[in-house]
């Protein structure tokens, strides 16, 4: 599936379903702080870090990753 880049699809290997959802909260926070306070850059980091945790998590739902675990 070229959807996913190679970062995401490391992530969703390397990590658990539990590790990935405790990422993707806390860039959730990052998120909201830095809107909070109106900072641009802080605001894009943080949506790139709170992206690649949700496509990570996206693509352990996929065929090809069920298909590489077994």
């Amino acid at each position: 599936m070229g959807f996913f880049t190679a970062k995401h699809k490391s992530m969703a290997r390397n990590n658990s379903l539990e590790d990935l959802q405790k990422g993707y909260k806390y860039s959730e926070s990052a998120l909201r702080m830095a809107s909070y306070k109106g900072d641009k850059k802080a605001l894009k980091e943080a949506m790139k870090v709170h992206g690649d945790f949700e496509y990570a998590m996206l693509y352990r739902n996929t065929p090809e990753f069920n298909k590489k675990r077994k």
